[in-house]
């Protein structure tokens, strides 16, 4: 037999059961096989459906998976773009490439299978009719029906339907769940589906949850003779913990969300659902477990056909000899020699085999055949992996780059050992790529079957080129689109957390005689830059040039446009070779800028150049939004774009791609000259820059400089948002602040959720249950307004903040993005002045708001307190932001 080597193209299925990211604690050695044995014997499937990360019960996804073997997905609506970010700067997609990524973190431990809808997070809701009409109901039941098709759970669990309150994208989410459960068994409905391969699917039961690791909410349960308790404080004697304590490890991953990192002790828990719908065969009363009723043993194989099993003499013999395979390797399993449970193994993974043989032999009813090969096919690829963990061979694939550029030549270092105890035959090798076939092999690394032996390690390498026309890596999301929050798709699937894998390898090999095979994905290993250590990240391709041009948003003032305005433009080669070009800007009819260009010459890869421009607007500019693009002509072709690193130490890098373009927002707005203010960092917002657009002399002011320096030299201070979160010296020196505004500073905090309260007991306002950063008493509450174009009422309407040096007025609170505000400053002392006030138009977050923006009078200075959304604002360039911006950072001279 030859040995074979040769480019394939990913297909879909085959994703599932690669293993990528496995967590080293749960998926090698002899842990790794135990759990691995609990799915051989098993049928069951399970699937949740949330709304965004973070919702999902992380609990119960571990006990299905780890401890019961089960099939488990999720299935989360949206990527959680409008969220906010608690450990970095970045928002919209960035932020959604973060909460995907920790996602998949989080499936380190429950090694749940991830899906998603085309969903755009808008930001938080008050209604259910809102976020449906926003996402656009049926293409988005079009993506559930999808995942249900594919997946065929026997069980769906989604988030509870009713609920008052904030949060309605969670009640949508299981609204439409609900739909998308019975859809997915309608034949007349997305029958284009059928076209693809899927068949429709009729899951058993729906639940929903009336509560995770507490008291069921008594408004949403409906029969209390439906709720089941789960109990999630269960001793898994493999895994060392209880779910509930490896479910909180898993919740931790969320981190851009703030979720606890200091998980406390093991104790009872559990969750309870509500069951919805029930198949009437499979109706058990009272319900001890999600699944009672419902065949998840080996059993389903005979169960799901139709056809009579005297027509298929070998279908029930062919299920024991499986099941009697499993039981064999279970009895013999030793932690302290997998390869005794080999043999047996291997038997089973050829049993199923030739049933599948069998059974395109006997002319099977399409449905039958569609629904058993269905089975099958799981069952094979959980005999494959356990096999490879029996064998105790592994494969690893090391990149010699990371990030690479079309044209270039790449060398994978293929090492692959044997740590069992049986020789194992290599047969043949594949290099996978995606579907796009972005590189092409140079190289084999053999030409026939090798043996390796008991303990034998070898390495191999695998040479490849970067395709010329290979296109970036980047999400296959993007967006949202203009008219509805949806996410544009390349491709039909919206499913997938990222594109299928870019490079990866698989290596056919044979054990007792029964072929099998082990993948692993191409890594490129570097140096974490957090706390040391190593990271990995896939094999990355990026455009030979990139620039990025600096800043992105760029606010001019009607009277102040004489000496032009200052573009930075970096260029970067991330080819190989020596390279030489131009770079210019493309500006609007009738702008001028100088240089007109500039000579570019790159002799080694990774070089940068840093380009500046100046830019002239029209001299009868008028206000209004224009656009500014640099690019960059190098030996023939155009490039026009760059890319954002997103990396953290909890997730894999990601790259996230925008052109190289500059949006100029002309505002008439003036602000006071002179003014000298100082920025607290918070974490992550938009207002330092702001600042200096605005052509304030601002200083950012360190812990130590806030700690010992003295703040007299400033006339206006500002808080980053939730600075009080993420500045201990802050926190420590706050009393300084509090002085220096006393003695007639301007101190502007931006918003701050609760930790600004410090330690709050019960809703009494008091010096005790108060704010202790705050000059008098007052908290910090939940209280937002989420519909950005809510009126706004101006309480003050002398006050300065609306009048000078800019005349704010109803045009300056159009075309705000995602909400007005949230964290509004809610009970406080009399001697606080609400400013303005802000009421929703949903039902269930009626009511005048105050608390949005706060003025307190503190010996010869202000004190504000801004729960207004200015940081996104800013960030997207809305005028009347800038505007507001402007006065009050002047207020500093207002006193």
């Amino acid at each position: 037999m030859k040995m074979r080597f040769q480019i394939v193209f990913f297909i879909f299925s085959v994703l599932i059961s690669w293993g990528f990211g496995q967590n080293p604690q749960f998926d090698q050695g002899s842990t790794g096989l135990a759990l691995a044995l609990r799915r051989l014997p098993v049928t069951g499937s399970i699937l949740q459906i949330t709304a965004h990360p973070d919702d999902e019960d992380n609990a119960l996804l571990l006990m299905m998976r780890r401890g019961r073997g089960f099939r488990t997905g999720l299935l989360t609506l949206t990527r959680g773009d409008g969220g906010q970010n608690e450990i970095g700067s970045e928002l919209f997609q960035a932020l959604g490439i973060i909460r995907t990524e920790e996602l998949m973190s989080v499936h380190l431990y429950d090694n749940a299978r991830q899906f998603f809808t085309r969903a755009y997070e808008f930001g938080y809701s008050f209604s259910v009719e809102e976020t449906i009409e926003k996402w656009g109901e049926e293409q988005i039941l079009e993506d559930m029906v999808r995942v249900i098709r594919d997946f065929r759970p026997q069980v769906v669990v989604i988030l509870s339907r009713k609920g008052k309150g904030g949060g309605q994208h969670h009640q949508a989410s299981a609204l439409l769940a609900e739909k998308a459960f019975y859809a997915a068994g309608d034949s007349s409905r997305f029958t284009d589906h059928f076209e693809e391969g899927l068949r429709p699917w009729k899951a058993r039961k729906l639940y929903e949850q009336v509560s995770k690791l507490g008291r069921p909410q008594l408004s949403l349960v409906e029969n209390s003779s439906r709720v089941l308790t789960v109990p999630m404080g269960l001793y898994d004697p493999i895994l060392g913990k209880t779910y509930a304590q490896l479910g909180k490890e898993a919740r931790s991953m969320h981190k851009c969300q703030g979720m606890e990192q200091i998980l406390g002790f093991s104790g009872e828990s559990y969750s309870q659902w509500q069951r919805i719908f029930v198949n009437e065969m499979d109706r058990v009363d009272p319900e001890s477990d999600l699944f009672d009723g419902i065949e998840t043993s080996l059993m389903r194989l005979v169960h799901v056909v139709k056809t009579e099993l005297d027509k298929l003499p070998f279908l029930v013999s062919s299920v024991q000899k499986i099941q009697l395979a499993i039981s064999k390797a279970e009895e013999v399993f030793d932690p302290r020699n997998p390869g005794l449970t080999t043999s047996f193994l291997a038997d089973g993974l050829d049993n199923i085999r030739r049933l599948k043989t069998e059974l395109y032999a006997s002319g099977l009813d399409e449905d039958d055949e569609y629904e058993i090969f269905f089975l099958l096919k799981k069952k094979e690829e959980d005999f494959i992996h356990a096999l490879n963990l029996s064998n105790q061979l592994t494969l690893e694939i090391l990149a010699d780059d990371g990030v690479v550029s079309p044209g270039q030549d790449l060398e994978l270092i293929a090492a692959l050992f044997n740590g069992g105890n049986h020789p194992v035959v290599i047969d043949s090798w594949e290099v996978v790529t995606d579907e796009d076939s972005k590189f092409s092999t140079r190289g084999l690394p053999g030409s026939s079957p090798l043996e390796l032996g008991p303990g034998q390690f070898r390495t191999y390498k695998i040479p490849l080129r970067v395709n010329s026309d290979a296109r970036a890596t980047e999400p296959y999301w993007s967006g949202p689109k203009e008219t509805i929050d949806q996410f544009k798709i390349k491709g039909n699937d919206a499913s997938l957390p990222w594109g299928r894998p870019e490079l990866a390898v698989k290596v056919g090999y044979r054990s007792f005689g029964v072929e099998s095979n082990l993948r692993a994905l191409a890594e490129y290993r570097y140096s974490g830059p957090w706390v040391g250590g190593e990271q990995r990240h896939d094999v990355m391709v990026v455009p030979t040039i990139t620039l990025v041009l600096e800043p992105t948003v760029r606010v001019i003032s009607l009277d102040d446009q004489s000496s032009g305005i200052k573009l930075a433009v970096r260029v970067k080669n991330n080819g190989k070779k020596s390279i030489s070009g131009v770079l210019s800007l493309e500006i609007p009819d009738g702008w001028r800028v100088d240089p007109a260009s500039h000579r570019l010459s790159f002799k080694r890869e990774e070089e940068k150049i840093f380009k500046s421009f100046r830019v002239f607007p029209a001299k009868n500019i008028s206000v209004g939004t224009f656009q500014v693009e640099a690019v960059a002509e190098l030996e023939g072709k155009i490039y026009a774009s760059g890319y954002q690193i997103i990396d953290y130490d909890h997730i894999r890098r990601r790259h996230l791609f925008s052109p190289s373009q500059a949006k100029f927002q002309v505002v008439d707005l003036k602000v006071d000259r002179g003014l000298r203010v100082g920025y607290i960092e918070g974490v992550g917002d938009y207002v330092l820059e702001a600042l200096k657009q605005l052509g304030v002399d601002v200083e950012q002011i360190n812990s130590y400089e806030l700690s010992s320096n003295e703040l007299n030299n400033f006339d206006t201070i500002f808080t980053g948002i939730r600075a009080y979160l993420k500045d201990e010296y802050l926190k420590a020196y706050n009393d300084r602040l509090l002085n220096w505004v006393k003695q007639g500073g301007t101190l502007i905090v931006q918003y701050n959720k609760l930790e600004f309260n410090g330690q709050v007991s019960g809703d009494r306002l008091d010096n005790k249950g108060a704010s202790p950063f705050a000059p008098f008493p007052a908290k910090v509450s939940h209280n937002r307004v989420t519909d950005e174009t809510a009126p706004i009422k101006i309480l003050a309407p002398l006050h300065p903040v609306f009048n000078m040096p800019n005349r704010i007025g109803p045009k300056d609170w159009n075309g705000w993005v995602q909400e007005r505000g949230l964290y509004f400053l809610g009970k406080k002392d009399p001697l606080y002045q609400d400013l303005i006030s802000i009421q929703d138009p949903f039902p269930f977050n009626s009511g005048e708001k105050r608390g949005a923006l706060v003025e307190a009078r503190y010996g010869k200075g202000h004190w504000i307190y801004v729960g207004l959304n200015l940081w996104r604002q800013l960030q997207t360039g809305v005028p009347g932001s800038y505007r507001l911006l402007a006065n009050l950072v002047s207020l500093g001279q207002r006193k």
